[in-house]
């Protein structure tokens, strides 16, 4: 029996709002620093400036440790596709242009980064960061784009907890998938296709991994995962994704053929 990888700590957008120095860790910081500063006025007068000091240096040291461990995870990726011939580069804007369907066609401003590409289990593949606009937030998540031989129909599928940073703008219909923790919603697509392709082989091979969600149109299978992973995570999420796709039901590939048919006379 394999072990399930642990998921992530905090819910994805926070993470991603954390890690990037977003205004929400000064709002703590201050929310903590101004009833820190009151109870010293009452209890110490004299030691007021100290306490608001020492909790400022504590900002200072949790984002410098954020940054080192976001520097081991990127040396310890760069590690793992370096032995595996991948190749790693700093952006590659074109992949922008492979994905005309939700989430990524909502922000006309976005961008990719850390791109990472190669072949695996036979499979050309792209991943990497994506970052957009959502609202007024900066937000972003972790993308795994994988070759497919044949039309997918358009389908997107999340777990609840990376909607806000993946399809916050979209209404959801709440999916029911039995062995898979947490809850699942559909924000693209129709219903019976997404219960398709989460039939239960499908639903084993997801359930030692943190949970990630999946869009896909046409020739296109952008799997969307929590940004911040470590690389064992990150290549057993890629497998994860992998098996998604050689499990793929028969009546999802001709589903998808009939969609692409539709488009091509609709053009």
């Amino acid at each position: 029996m394999s072990r399930r990888l642990a998921g992530p700590r905090l819910r994805p957008d926070l993470a991603w709002q954390v890690h990037q120095g977003a205004a929400i860790v000064y709002v703590v910081w201050f929310a903590v620093a101004v009833p820190l500063a009151v109870a010293g006025l009452l209890l110490e007068p004299r030691w007021v400036g100290w306490m608001v000091l020492a909790w400022f240096l504590v900002l200072i040291g949790f984002t410098l440790a954020l940054r080192i461990a976001d520097g081991r995870r990127r040396r310890a990726w760069a590690e793992a596709a370096g032995q595996l011939g991948w190749r790693v580069s700093a952006t590659e804007a074109e992949l922008l242009d492979r994905w005309p369907f939700p989430p990524f066609d909502a922000d006309p401003k976005a961008e990719v980064a850390d791109v990472t590409s190669g072949r695996h289990r036979g499979r050309e593949f792209w991943t990497g960061r994506f970052r957009h606009k959502v609202g007024r937030r900066e937000l972003g998540f972790d993308f795994v784009d994988l070759h497919v031989e044949r039309p997918l129909p358009p389908l997107q599928v999340l777990p609840a907890g990376l909607a806000p940073v993946a399809a916050a703008s979209f209404l959801p219909l709440p999916l029911t998938v039995d062995g898979l923790p947490g809850q699942y919603r559909l924000f693209n697509g129709r219903e019976d296709h997404a219960l398709a392709v989460l039939h239960p082989r499908a639903v084993e091979a997801l359930a030692d991994v943190p949970a990630f969600g999946f869009s896909c149109e046409g020739r296109r299978f952008v799997a969307i995962l929590p940004a911040y992973r470590d690389a064992t995570t990150a290549l057993a999420q890629l497998d994860a994704a992998c098996d998604l796709l050689d499990l793929m039901p028969e009546q999802i590939w001709r589903a998808g053929e009939q969609w692409a048919a539709t488009q091509s006379s609709a053009d």
